[in-house]
């Protein structure tokens, strides 16, 4: 099996773009962030939990908290990672374990790589699989403070320069 993971240098970077255009087949895209929103959008279903349009995200209120739909996400998962650092690295260990065992997965892509801790836990967990790591350069993207993008993209295998900064360079 290969592992696809990929890392970027902010919200907007183009993570998930690139990984629905990898993926094809019995490829299946992992995401931490997808994985929060499946859990609160089973507490608080009348809410669109997938939609990822930061305006939509920074201004649609959940009313029975009084938060955003974006600070929702966030505290979820400071929540559950304060119960153990790699909490949302083990899940998806599990997921794809169980994708590749019982649904013979040819490729794992995890589109939301954000921090060494979890990066390094699921790759030291599949270690005997082929394992590639992308990092997406955009410097239009949100910068994330509370993430580690910087050491991710001295981590990463391949930098990927997005459609954005080549048009800011003059390339087509």
């Amino acid at each position: 099996m290969r592992i696809i993971f990929i890392s970027g240098d902010g919200h907007g970077a183009g993570k998930t773009y690139l990984a629905k255009r990898i993926a094809s087949g019995k490829e299946q895209i992992y995401s931490i962030a997808n994985m929060i929103r499946k859990e609160l959008s089973l507490v608080y279903p009348k809410y669109d939990w997938y939609n990822k349009t930061p305006r939509f995200k920074d201004t649609t209120i959940v009313k029975e908290t009084g938060k955003t739909i974006h600070q929702m996400l966030d505290e979820l998962g400071k929540e559950k990672k304060s119960l153990s650092n790699i909490y949302w690295a083990k899940q998806i260990v599990e997921l794809i374990t169980y994708s590749r065992d019982s649904e013979n997965l040819d490729i794992a892509i995890i589109d939301d790589i954000r921090l060494i801790d979890e990066y390094l836990y699921i790759k030291s967990q599949f270690q005997k699989e082929h394992i590639t790591h992308f990092h997406v350069i955009n410097a239009n993207a949100k910068p994330e403070p509370m993430y580690q993008n910087k050491e991710l993209r001295e981590q990463a295998d391949y930098h990927i320069l997005s459609r954005m900064v080549l048009s800011s360079m003059g390339v087509k």
